[in-house]
This record gives C-alpha cells, structure tokens and sequence, in this order.
C-alpha cells in the first residue's frame, strides 16, 4: 500500500478579485476551504477585522490538522504576507504537493514578490489572469512550464520571466 499524498490548493489575490467565487465553484475537487475572512466574521460579524489574530490561529490548526491527516484542501489568500508560503513549505514538508491557482491580477507590490517564491515552492502552478474572463496565462508542473501563453500579462511578466531564467 503506497502512502497517500494530500493537494494543498492555493487560491491567491488581492481583496476582490475572485478567490471565494472560484474557490466554492472548486470545492469538490480542492477538499475543505480555509479562508481566514471567513473564519473572522464568523467570530465576529460586526467587526470581522477585530477577529483576525483570533481567526488567524483557528486558521493555523485546522491546516496543521489537514496536513496531519493528509486531507485535500485548499486557503485563499491575499499572499501580501508570509501566512500562505509558511504553510505551503510545511505541506510540502510533509510529503503531499500543491497545485497554486493563480487566480486574479495583482495589484500590490507585496503579492507579487511573494508570487516569485510561490512559484519555486509549488509542484504545480495554474496562473489565471481573471481581469475580464478567467484565462490560462500559464502551467508549471514539477519545474516544467508545460504551458505559457504568448502575451504575458504585466502583472504576471516579471515573475513568470524570473522562472523562465531560472528553469
């Protein structure tokens, strides 16, 4: 009997962008949602950003706890922290892998530093440029780049061309 691997799915973006929708159009193929927003409001609908450390340690247990059971799942975030990569590593530690879906147009300058890294952790990387219909930009999988489209979208160039250089 071979040892079960687990997908850790990451829906990343800014605030709007589409991560919940596509996320819950994905749920019976990514397993159970962490969304840190979510577990806020439920601890504190009026002021749901009061509630963010709190949300954010229930967010921490529950993924230590899918990687300890080696469960499908899947986080959005905005990845303008560290949160996403720190937990990516330890999925990935742990002997499962993790497809990224890159799902929206990065606005912030901390996102898309923090996209350069995502790609070089990840096993599989989908990267979609969701400005006005969802689009394939492209397809890393095992450090391979099995699809990449023409006309790069400047938001995804200076990553993307980072780890072309570099594979």
């Amino acid at each position: 009997m071979t040892e079960r691997e687990s997908v850790m799915t990451v829906f990343a973006g800014t605030n709007g962008a589409g991560k919940s929708t596509i996320s819950l159009q994905m749920r019976d193929y990514v397993g159970t949602i962490i969304d840190p927003d979510q577990i806020a409001k439920k601890i504190n609908p009026e002021d749901p950003r009061s509630a963010d450390l709190s949300a954010g340690r229930e967010a921490v247990k529950k993924i230590r706890e899918l990687i300890r059971r080696k469960d499908n799942f899947a986080i959005e975030t905005t990845l303008s922290g560290s949160f996403a990569l720190r937990h990516m590593k330890t999925a990935k530690e742990q002997g499962g892998h993790w497809i990224a879906e890159e799902d929206i147009r990065w606005r912030y300058g901390q996102s898309l530093s923090n996209l350069k890294p995502a790609l070089e952790i990840s096993d599989e990387v989908t990267i979609i440029d969701n400005t006005s219909e969802p689009e394939v930009v492209a397809e890393i999988k095992r450090s391979q780049i099995s699809f990449c489209r023409q006309e790069i979208p400047t938001w995804a160039r200076g990553a993307l061309e980072l780890y072309l250089h570099n594979h």
